[in-house]
């Protein structure tokens, strides 16, 4: 690409075409600072009263002895290179930056691949299997029916009867049935180590072999079995272990 310049021209920079190296960026941004102080010289030279200014061979010479001397400047420099190429590798930065961050035309965009879930509510992972108030912890306790000392293995959330129960994290369904004294009973195996249990359920949602996720609502909150009202008693087990469930829920 030639750059004319009242017949004359800054210099063939066509060998930088697609170029985005220092030394081609340097070289234009040279080659721009020649041309403003071209310019300028023949602006100048413009304002001067020359009776012999039609001559054309005149005209000529003075062009190119212009051209001569505004390259000459710009070798010695004015100032204009570093700012006219501090602007070129600015706008080579945000064209790099615009081409990476636009979607592929091969590619189908993000969103086209996410699914929706009828049951997604945005919950936390390891969030509170159900909204409510913790009515007994995991450990000694005096047993609320019997009236006996007995260790409890588990997490009581007493919460609204019919409340939607969402599993502690994805995981599939190794029971779904119902047990004496724990009632309607769900029981997860997590397939790292942990199983969690969700016991005197309203009604179970899921069955055996079904994989949930943790915004799969997979019982309601009940009062069934032993019971004193409608609340969620709720297990974690660790390697077979039970522990307590505090330790890997939060209150989000």
């Amino acid at each position: 690409m030639k750059i004319p310049y009242t017949g004359t021209s800054v210099g063939n920079i066509e060998q930088y075409r697609g170029r985005n190296d220092p030394e081609a960026l340097k070289a234009v941004a040279r080659e721009m600072e020649a041309l403003f102080v071209y310019e300028m010289i023949k602006a100048m030279r413009d304002t001067v009263d020359d009776s012999s200014k039609d001559n054309f061979g005149k005209s000529a010479y003075m062009s190119i002895f212009d051209m001569e001397l505004a390259k000459l400047l710009a070798e010695k420099g004015l100032g204009l290179q570093d700012l006219l190429l501090k602007g070129l590798r600015s706008a080579d930065l945000k064209e790099k930056e615009r081409a990476e961050s636009a979607p592929s035309s091969s590619s189908p965009r993000r969103e086209e691949h996410k699914e929706s879930h009828p049951h997604k509510e945005s919950r936390p992972l390891d969030a509170m299997p159900v909204k409510g108030v913790i009515s007994s912890h995991y450990g000694m306790r005096r047993h609320p029916v019997y009236g006996t000392n007995k260790f409890h293995n588990g997490l009581d959330i007493a919460a609204p009867a019919g409340s939607k129960i969402y599993p502690l994290k994805d995981g599939s369904v190794l029971l779904s049935g119902h047990r004496p004294g724990c009632g309607n009973i769900v029981v997860i195996d997590h397939c790292d180590g942990y199983v969690t249990t969700y016991a005197h359920n309203k009604a179970n949602l899921v069955k055996a072999g079904d994989a949930v996720t943790a915004d799969t609502p997979i019982a309601l909150v009940g009062s069934s079995g032993v019971s004193t009202g409608p609340h969620l008693h709720f297990e974690v087990a660790y390697r077979g272990e039970r522990m307590d469930p505090m330790k890997v829920i939060t209150r989000g």
